[in-house]
């Protein structure tokens, strides 16, 4: 399982109307991550953290042309980053 952080960056909407194309999309987005959280930074920027069970899955859902549309029109980019425990001080 890959523990994933996703900043979104959003150029030609605002958070509100990114989180509903996002809610949308909920139930693909359950055949391949799961835990998932949700951070408003601000208007034009939001975080995502997700337990990634199925990479091909995810690969699959934002290769998806009528997605990228989306993204295109909206003015979305996405930066992928994951992540792991930070090493205990002493352990």
């Amino acid at each position: 399982m890959l523990n994933t952080m996703i900043v979104v960056k959003m150029k030609k909407t605002n958070f509100s109307e990114w989180k509903k194309i996002f809610d949308e999309h909920a139930e693909k987005q359950a055949k391949f991550m799961k835990d998932t959280l949700v951070g408003h930074v601000d208007e034009n920027t939001a975080v995502v953290t997700s337990d990634v069970f199925d990479p091909e899955g995810m690969q699959t859902h934002v290769s998806d042309p009528e997605l990228g549309k989306i993204f295109e029109e909206m003015g979305i980019e996405h930066t992928v980053y994951m992540l792991q425990p930070a090493p205990v001080p002493g352990l």
